[in-house]
Formats: C-alpha cells, structure tokens, sequence
C-alpha cells in the first residue's frame, strides 16, 4: 500500500511538472496538446476495438482545423466528417451504434485537444496558463478530500460510483477561492472566471469519459502512467475544461471588444 502511494505520488509529479514546464514554453505546450489528442485516440480505439487508424485520423482531423481554424469549424467538421462516415451504418445493429459513438468520442478529443494552443494563444504562455492547469488539480484534490470526508450523496451512482455531491460542492468552494486569491496576488481579473467555469466543466469532462469507459466496460482508459491509468483518465477534466474556458475567454473579449490577452497583465506573459 504504501509502496503504490509513493509510486502514485512520484508518477503525478512527472505529470505535473511536464505541464508546468509546457505552460512556460509555447512549442512544448503544442507538443504536449498533439500528445493528449493523440494518445487519448488511441486508448479510445483499444477501448472499443476499433482500427486506430480510423479513429486517430478522425481526431486528428478535428485538431488541426480546431488549431488553426477556431472552434466553430472544427466544430462544423466534426459533425460533417461524423454523419459522411457513418451514414451507411445500420442503426439496428448493436456494433454499428457502437461505431458511431466513437466517432463521436474521437471529434470530441480532437475539438477538446485542438483547444489546447488556442487557449494558449488567448492566454499567452505564462502564469495565466498555469493558474488554469492549478484550478484542476485544485479543484480535483478538494473534490477528493471533501467527498472523502464529508461525502453522503452521491452524485453520478450509475456512471461514477466514488463522486459525491458535498465532494463536488467543497471543491468548487475551494477553486472559486484559490482563483480569487491568485487573482488578487497576480492582478488579473481574468482568472476568477476559472474559478467559475472549471469545476463545472472538469466534472462533466470527468463523467463523460467514465461513461464511455463504463459502456466498454473497462475499468481505466489505458495503462500508459503507472499507478494512474492511461493518458484519458489523466487529462479527463482539463480537455472539456480547456475548450470551455476558451469559449468563455472568446467570448468575454468579444462582448468588451477587447484584444486578445487585453485583460492580461503582460509582465506574467512569457
């Protein structure tokens, strides 16, 4: 037992500090967004037992256009790309059904991984970025600790037996907090919208991917992190939560007009 928890501790640093040092350096950051989309594809073909050529070109698709083309067509692409591959599948039968859930999944990882640089670019490399990866791993820790202690009711029986409400509830208490306190202590207003946006979309993220694992009836997503899982079970939260903070952000600048990195103190940006 206490062998497994240093191995986990260890193995979670590595973690950790690869995406710590990716925030401060772009081209690192855009390697580390090629290899979530990448490998969370591949897990997700072995998951259902699909050729992995088909779902990995699928997602890969999805990611370049969300790069370098923005959200709303890699959106439309997703869909488009979807329906002209599965029109000829029978909806009756249980694998053809099956077939197009995982095209649905693969555009899903392409969409949330090809967020990633564009949340970067919005962000800039630096502490903005950082905070984003902090209120995570902030709020997944809390959620942990809180359901652990205080946890009665459950929040997702069916999908997700160990998350609770009062797990939940504490965590988005301690994220919207820490945010607040980063904000203050860096003097960007900005980030107490993390605080707002992650917990809620880090939670879905979190439960969807435990759904799709509990219709392919596996336990994790892959075994690639000792003692963590595969690289889905990792980034769950920060994929959905990557693309709902960059909707936000977007979203902001345009209602203020507002340049990107506008709301940003540029002494924090690297």
């Amino acid at each position: 037992m206490l062998k497994e928890i240093v191995f986990r501790t260890l193995w979670g640093i590595v973690v950790v500090g690869t995406v710590f040092v990716s925030c401060l350096w772009r081209p690192s950051y855009l390697l580390l967004s090629i290899a979530v989309g990448g490998l969370c594809s591949l897990e997700l073909s072995l998951m259902y037992k699909e050729p992995w050529w088909r779902v990995l070109s699928l997602s890969a698709i999805v990611y370049v256009v969300t790069s370098f083309m923005g959200i709303d067509m890699g959106l439309v692409v997703a869909l488009v790309f979807t329906i002209l591959t599965t029109i000829k599948l029978n909806p009756n039968e249980s694998k053809d059904r099956t077939s197009v859930l995982v095209k649905l999944l693969a555009s899903y990882i392409g969409l949330c991984a090809g967020s990633f640089p564009s949340l970067q670019s919005q962000l800039g490399s630096g502490w903005s970025l950082v905070v984003f990866w902090l209120a995570i791993w902030i709020f997944d820790s809390s959620a942990y600790l809180g359901g652990r202690f205080l946890g009665q009711e459950k929040f997702a029986p069916f999908i997700s037996p160990g998350k609770n409400l009062e797990g939940f509830v504490f965590g988005y208490i301690t994220t919207v907090l820490a945010c607040a306190l980063l904000s203050v202590w860096l003097k960007e207003p900005l980030l107490n919208m993390f605080g707002i946006i992650i917990p809620l979309a880090g939670i879905s993220g979190d439960l969807l991917e435990s759904w799709a694992k509990r219709i392919a009836g596996v336990k994790d997503s892959g075994k690639l992190i000792p003692y963590h899982g595969g690289m889905w079970d990792r980034f769950d939260s920060s994929l959905l939560a990557s693309l709902a903070v960059l909707v936000a952000v977007k979203w902001l600048y345009e209602l203020l007009l507002l340049e990107p990195r506008a709301l940003l103190v540029s002494k924090h940006c690297m």
